[in-house]
C-alpha cells in the first residue's frame, strides 16, 4: 500500500530523484520546493494533514555560517513544530550528512563513530548538520537519520576529500584511504526505503558499496578531461601552518583549519552494514558506473 510523502528540497538535485523514485514505489507525492514555500519563514504547515511520513532534504549545501542558520536550521525547527502540530505527526526522514563524524575518527566509519564534539571547529555546514541532527532526536519526532556522502550525479564529479583544483591542476592532498561517495539513484531509492521502513530513531550511512581510493578516484577524474595536472602534496606537511591559523577561526579558509583539514583528508574506509540490515538496501552502482554518469552531465 502506498504512502502519502511530503518532500521538502524537491527541486534540487537530490530531490527530483527522491520524488521520482518515490512516485515509482506507488507512492502519493506532495514536492515542496523552495519556490513555492519559504520553509525559514514557515508555511508547511498546511501540507501535512493525512501525511505518512516528511522526507526532508531542503538546506544550503554551502554558505556561510548564516546562510546555514536560516536555511538549514530555522527552516527544520519549522518544519518539526508544525509536525509536531498534527494530531498524528507523520514520521521524519531527515537528509544529514557523513561530515558530522569527529574529524579524529580513525579506522572504519560506522555508525558507532563518535560524532563532532567540538562543531566550533569545523566549516558552517558540518556545524549546521550536527545541529540539525541534535534538533531531530529532541524533538520527540518518530524519524530517520540518513547520512549520504557526497552524491555522484549529472555535474557532480569533483570532490573534497581529494585536495584543491587551481586551474588545470590538481593538489592532490591524500592517496590512500575511500572517498565516501554514493551515486544519485541509489542515495534517493535509500531515502525512500527509509521512509517505507518502521524503525525508529536511528542513524544510517548512505555510501556506495564500492567505495574507491583517492588514487582511483583521480584516475575516473583524469578521463574527463581534468585534470591536466596532479601535484602530490602531503596534507600532514600543511597541518602546522593550520595549527598557526586556528585562533583566527572561521576567518581561515576550510583546509587551513586543522579539524577541517584532518576531516576531509584523513584516510578512512566506510562501513553500511546497518544501512543495508535495516533498509533492505544494496547500492547498486558500482564506482565506475556512478562517475561515468556524472561525467556525462558535466560535459
Amino acid at each position: 500500500m502506498g504512502l502519502s510523502l511530503v518532500v521538502t528540497g524537491a527541486g534540487g538535485f537530490l530531490g527530483r530523484a527522491v520524488v521520482a523514485e518515490a512516485r515509482a514505489r506507488g507512492h502519493a507525492v506532495r514536492g515542496v520546493t523552495r519556490a513555492e514555500v519559504d520553509l525559514a519563514a514557515g508555511g508547511v504547515g498546511d501540507m501535512l494533514d493525512g501525511i505518512d511520513c516528511v522526507i526532508h532534504l531542503a538546506g544550503a549545501l554551502s554558505g556561510d555560517w548564516a546562510v546555514q542558520d536560516r536555511d538549514t536550521l530555522t527552516a527544520t525547527r519549522h518544519v518539526i513544530a508544525a509536525m509536531q502540530a498534527q494530531p498524528l505527526p507523520p514520521r521524519l526522514v531527515l537528509a544529514s550528512s557523513i561530515v558530522v563524524y569527529s574529524a579524529d575518527a580513525l579506522g572504519v566509519v560506522t555508525e558507532a563513530t563518535p560524532l563532532e564534539d567540538r562543531p566550533q571547529r569545523r566549516d558552517a555546514y558540518a556545524r549546521a548538520k550536527l545541529a540539525q541532527e541534535a534538533m531531530l532526536r529532541e524533538s520527540g519526532l518518530r524519524h530517520t537519520i540518513l547520512r549520504p556522502g557526497a552524491i555522484l550525479g549529472p555535474g557532480r564529479v569533483m570532490n573534497a576529500h581529494l585536495g584543491p583544483g587551481i586551474g588545470g591542476t590538481l593538489i592532490l592532498m591524500e592517496r590512500g584511504g575511500e572517498v565516501p561517495v554514493v551515486s544519485l539513484a541509489d542515495c534517493a531509492r535509500a531515502f525512500v526505503l527509509a521512509a517505507e521502513a518502521p524503525g525508529e530513531g536511528r542513524a544510517l550511512n548512505i555510501l556506495g558499496a564500492d567505495l574507491p581510493t583517492r588514487a582511483r578516484y583521480v584516475d575516473a577524474l583524469r578521463r574527463t578531461g581534468w585534470p591536466r595536472h596532479v601535484v602530490p602534496f602531503n596534507w600532514r606537511l600543511l597541518a602546522p601552518l593550520a595549527g598557526l591559523l586556528s585562533p583566527l577561526g572561521a576567518r581561515v579558509p576550510g583546509l587551513l583549519r586543522p579539524a577541517v583539514l584532518r576531516a576531509r583528508m584523513r584516510p578512512l574506509r566506510y562501513d553500511i552494514a546497518a544501512a543495508e540490515l535495516a533498509l533492505g538496501w544494496q547500492p547498486q552502482d558500482d564506482f565506475e558506473t556512478a562517475f561515468a554518469r556524472a561525467a556525462e552531465g558535466a560535459a
